[in-house]
């Protein structure tokens, strides 16, 4: 079942939420004829196809579709709740940020870190508590002028069609099993290759260890279940994969600097202005003027 809910109509931007989970009837095949997409999940993850290549849209990355590409979309864990921010944006916006997002690909790869992925979920609860369409183009301007500078390149446009089709798999294997262990061994024997050699292949693709990915992937839809108000703590480190209540909060601590508890308290009293000033603050002089 598909949800989909417009929580944003601008002059430049339509930010749609959806939420899809089963029974899955209404998600898959999104018409060519429409503006550039940019999709960031708050919770879970999914596949987007074209032709005959995929793109994952996940937490940590964000995928641009080009406009009036036709794509579907599908879950590798069949039975998950995914939530995503879908953020249509106009020719305008995409001629002024020129160059930087100029590719003959249909999909275009955004990495970003787990604080990057906290800023997008109190973006999204801003724009819900907000009636000022104009301070939500500011944010969406920055979060755009944000990813597009700051951006890692997308590695597996430039190495050979193999290792990409290695990392992918066990990307996918990783996400459709973010709750568990799954050593070395049998990711590597998935992927056809030696332990050495996927963690080799592995961190040259993505930037990241397999364990650093698979942490920010538990950790990544953690936050979009504290910025929707999760109350039970210990379901969700268990949901998580965590072996406890306590380990997932070092590991928020570690990686976030605050407990999810603080996390979940920052996030409910955030608002466009707060994320305005953080994204202005990191920006400095890269930010984006406006449009008229």
């Amino acid at each position: 079942m598909s949800i989909m809910r417009t929580v944003l109509q601008s002059p430049h931007f339509k930010v749609i939420s959806h939420v899809c989970k089963q029974p899955r009837v209404d998600c898959g095949v999104v018409a060519g004829d429409e503006p550039a997409h940019l999709i960031f999940t708050r919770c879970g993850s999914f596949l987007v196809h074209v032709g005959g290549k995929v793109w994952c849209a996940r937490p940590g990355q964000a995928i641009l579709v080009r406009k009036n590409v036709e794509y579907f979309a599908s879950h590798p864990v069949p039975d998950s709740c995914d939530l995503c921010t879908d953020v249509l944006i106009d020719d305008e916006v995409l001629d002024m940020l020129g160059k930087t997002v100029a590719t003959k690909q249909p999909c275009q790869v955004f990495r970003h870190d787990l604080r990057f992925q906290m800023t997008h979920v109190e973006m999204f609860r801003g724009i819900l508590q907000d009636e000022d369409a104009g301070d939500a183009e500011e944010v969406l301007l920055d979060i755009l002028a944000y990813l597009m500078h700051g951006r890692t390149p997308d590695d597996a446009d430039l190495h050979d069609p193999r290792i990409a089709h290695q990392v992918a798999r066990v990307e996918e294997a990783i996400i459709g099993h973010a709750g568990e262990n799954v050593g070395v061994d049998a990711l590597a024997k998935l992927a056809g290759c030696s332990p050495f050699h996927l963690c080799r292949i592995f961190r040259r693709s993505t930037g990241q260890s397999l364990r650093q990915f698979r942490l920010q992937q538990r950790l990544g839809t953690a936050l979009g279940r504290l910025g929707g108000g999760e109350m039970d703590l210990a379901a969700l480190a268990c949901d998580m994969g965590f072996n406890s209540h306590s380990h997932m909060t070092d590991a928020f601590r570690q990686v976030l600097g605050m407990s999810p508890r603080e996390v979940r308290e920052d996030m409910r009293q955030s608002n466009l202005q707060v994320v305005k000033r953080r994204l202005q603050t990191q920006l400095g002089s890269k930010r984006y003027a406006g449009l008229n």
